[in-house]
């Protein structure tokens, strides 16, 4: 269980460049913490907390989301096993959304000053950790298109192209079948829709030929028209890592996130 979350860290960060067995040893110096196990449903922060550690998803599912006035909830980001949650908002002072498991899972923590000692030390360490940071502000400015620009059909069928894209990174599938562990009403907060609309949209995406849905099973049926409905392109998804990545370089994007990414932070 204890290197779950960093196999699925390193087959992720593999995809698009080998790591070397130094950077390996890194990870999981940083990561391979003592960890706790974790329900569905259970709060791992809240909005408005102080803001002074990471979590590292060693097994299970986890989303950041917002609360609304009227009690409705927006899903943002999904998490899957080897994700680190918070990683991208490390310059804030204080929580800017709720992050809470989706299922049963294990967790770890990081405090933010045995992160910069392990800045300090590893300058690789850090320069890694900013392009995993870079991929998932490029996935939130993504998702902002997507939910601004694309009807019910398009917006599921780009969250099931994501999320099996993720999954195909890590090793977790290896077919068009697997497991989303959503609920119905998961979902709907995920998609910006009602739940009766989810079943609605998922009937017809069945109906067409292109996805098949029982509970949390989830069978693609046609890959390329479902790509094609959801105008899909995996770029975004792709971790971009090279030697020229320094730790001023990454540090200073970690203290001082682009103005692009706090303005689609006070919008989220």
């Amino acid at each position: 269980m204890r290197q779950d979350g960093i196999c699925n860290m390193v087959k992720r960060i593999d995809a698009h460049r080998t790591l070397e067995r130094k950077d390996i040893a890194l990870l999981e110096k940083l990561f391979d913490r003592e960890f706790r196990q974790v329900s569905a449903g259970e709060s791992l922060w809240r909005e408005g907390e102080n803001a002074d550690s990471l979590v590292f998803l060693q097994a299970g599912w986890a989303c950041s989301a917002r609360y609304h006035k009227d009690g409705s909830r927006q899903l943002l980001e999904i998490f899957l096993p080897g994700d680190v949650l918070g990683l991208c908002r490390i310059a804030l002072s204080d929580r800017r959304t709720d992050a809470v498991m989706l299922t049963d899972g294990w967790i770890s923590e990081l405090p933010y000053s045995s992160l910069l000692e392990l800045f300090n030390e590893s300058p690789n360490t850090a320069a890694l950790l900013f392009a995993i940071a870079n991929q998932r502000m490029a996935m939130l400015a993504e998702r902002q298109i997507i939910m601004a620009h694309r009807s019910a059909r398009e917006r599921t069928a780009h969250f099931i192209c994501e999320c099996h894209t993720r999954l195909l990174e890590t090793g977790a599938t290896c077919r068009e079948e697997f497991l989303l562990p959503l609920t119905q009403q998961d979902l709907a907060d995920a998609l910006g829709m009602s739940a009766v609309h989810v079943s609605r949209t998922f009937s017809h995406l069945a109906q067409e030929g292109l996805v098949y849905r029982n509970q949390f099973q989830l069978v693609i049926l046609d890959s390329d028209r479902l790509k094609e409905m959801a105008a899909f392109d995996d770029r975004y998804l792709r971790i971009v890592w090279n030697d020229e990545m320094s730790l001023a370089n990454a540090d200073q994007a970690f203290r001082e996130p682009p103005q692009a990414l706090q303005g689609l932070l006070d919008e989220l």
